[in-house]
């Protein structure tokens, strides 16, 4: 039995299969908690000798029990906000879609806005975007705007009217608005277009719609609801402004936070950040640093962007995609040419950097940029490569020895793989997300959903990884696929790793934090195809119960 100290636990977990996600991927059977934290692991009979007539057990019947989710880069306030109108992810056709857009404005009054989205065309039988002429029928008089999941949205006719988008507006620069053989908007607005629907919207993107913060308290209030019911117990929120934060520190003040949150603040590749004084002042003048905070909120890494998507065919990359003889240009989201100096800047004043690179390109950009700051000032700064579908082997080497972490999202083969066939030869199929060559290599990963880009079930990111199927089955590059403990290993300890907080959470080690999933069924020796239909029985938080079923 591994003990932290004597005191007598509130709370024992027995009967279980505990995933302690220790160096050895040791299984324990029982597990006792302490206050808020981890006391004991062992047996069932060494666990539950340690019991007083005041602890509270808890029959795990076999399931195993793993620690807390870390969904290490994900958007919880946007997700609370589709959460609030309609969740697109996985209906299967647009004829489906109209209906659930039907029943949501049924309910609404006139004029009222309806919000949603994590939609991808490849998820509907059509195998095509929605556009205003599918939503307008079932929506006449309410604005209605559904997300994709990256660079692309749709809005019906009555949203595009408040936004005064008609056949004479000009696209913005950055972006297209999407028309009919007419000319008409036929409501896809890509990119930076997006912004003029967002502009009319009463409380929606904008941050200066927010005022006071209100708006954005309570929808990351019902977004934790929603994260604890699927074991997540700690968020990287990525890509955060000074409203947010002020959100976050009120959320904080007033007790109100349930899962553990680190924030990284927008700085450059983001709109709202363009001000380079302001992004000087930044890490500059304020004195912080990557790792400020407690257990429940810290300061993470600064977010930065270089490239788009790869489903918007916006990724910085040395490849054509199917049926494209050459690439084509496209804007990036920041000037390439200041990409050292940053990140050296950043570097040399204690921050992390987690920069949004999908193309090869953008990916050896970046991880040249970390690794020169490094070999000049060599720093445990955790920097990440966010999404990095791409990475040669040299760029893995430079990697490892600056000790990045690769911030994969495996829940995109989830939702995205059964499109690529038409999107990606077989080539870029077979080398996508190289979660195996990563770990192999000794590079450090986490495993993340990035809702709203993805669902936030974090065990189809699990599937996908273990797998390397899409939803509907198409298989990519099986010889990059990584077993069940790995993907455990990525989800928990990979995020706490990330955020400097390794010593504190990601593991059921005797002295950590007592943040706990029960799940529904065990993980030992389970069926590939049965990862993705696990729940979760139970969630604790700090050591008491956030969620149970």
């Amino acid at each position: 039995m591994k003990h932290s100290n004597s005191h007598v636990p509130n709370m024992i977990i027995y009967n279980a299969r505990v995933h302690v996600v220790d160096q050895m991927n040791h299984v324990q059977e029982a597990l006792a908690i302490a206050g808020n934290k981890i006391l004991a692991i062992g047996t069932n009979e060494e666990i539950l000798s340690l019991a007083d007539g005041q602890t509270q057990l808890i029959d795990a019947k076999g399931h195993s029990v793993i620690p807390g989710i870390n969904d290490s880069h994900c958007h919880m306030w946007e997700a609370g906000m589709l959460m609030e109108g309609i969740m697109t992810f996985g209906i299967p056709s647009i004829k489906e879609l109209k209906e659930e857009v039907r029943k949501r404005v049924s309910a609404m009054k006139p004029d009222d806005w309806l919000q949603g989205g994590s939609w991808i065309e490849s998820q509907f039988s059509e195998g095509r975007m929605p556009t205003k002429y599918d939503l307008d029928p079932v929506s006449p008089d309410n604005p209605v705007v559904l997300e994709r999941i990256f660079s692309t949205c749709v809005a019906n006719s009555a949203a595009l009217k408040a936004a005064g988008i008609t056949k004479d507006t000009p696209d913005p620069k950055g972006g297209t608005i999407g028309r009919d053989e007419d000319g008409e908007p036929n409501g896809l607005l890509f990119r930076s277009a997006k912004q003029l629907v967002r502009d009319a919207m009463p409380s929606a993107f904008g941050e200066d719609k927010f005022g006071s913060g209100e708006q954005i308290t309570l929808v990351i209030q019902r977004a934790q609801d929603e994260f604890l019911k699927y074991g997540i117990t700690s968020v990287m929120e990525a890509g955060v402004t000074p409203s947010m934060i002020r959100a976050y520190q009120r959320l904080r003040r007033e007790g109100n936070l349930k899962l553990r949150v680190n924030l990284m603040p927008c700085w450059h590749g983001f709109a709202i950040n363009e001000d380079e004084d302001f992004s000087d002042r930044l890490i500059k003048e304020l004195g912080l640093s990557s790792g400020f905070g407690d257990e429940w909120l810290r300061i993470g890494s600064l977010k930065m962007a270089i490239d788009g998507g790869l489903t918007s065919k916006t990724s910085l990359r040395t490849w054509n995609y199917v049926g494209e003889n050459e690439i084509k240009e496209f804007p990036l989201r920041l000037n390439l040419n200041f990409l050292n100096g940053w990140v050296k800047e950043a570097h040399d004043n204690d921050w992390g950097v987690g920069i949004h690179v999908m193309g090869d390109v953008a990916v050896r950009k970046a991880a040249e940029a970390i690794y020169a700051a490094h070999q000049v000032n060599p720093k445990d700064n955790r920097h990440q490569l966010i999404h990095c579908y791409y990475i040669d082997k040299d760029v893995m080497q430079m990697m490892k020895e600056a000790r990045m972490i690769f911030a994969a999202q495996p829940a995109f083969i989830y939702n995205e793989a059964d499109g690529y066939p038409k999107l990606l030869h077989e080539a870029q199929q077979k080398t996508f997300l190289p979660l195996r060559s990563a770990i192999d290599a000794g590079v450090p990963v986490s495993m993340s959903t990035d809702i709203p880009s993805a669902h936030h079930n974090p065990f189809w990111g699990m599937y996908s990884a273990v797998t390397r199927k899409g939803m509907h089955g198409h298989c990519i590059g099986k010889e990059e696929a990584i077993t069940v403990e790995e993907a455990l290993r990525a989800m928990t300890y990979g995020g706490a790793y990330m955020s400097y907080e390794e010593q504190l959470k990601g593991t059921l080690e005797p002295g950590m934090l007592a943040d706990v999933v029960i799940l529904d069924r065990s993980l030992i020796d389970i069926d590939e195809e049965d990862i993705r239909n696990v729940k979760v029985n139970m969630t604790i938080v700090d050591g008491h119960i956030a969620y149970q079923k």
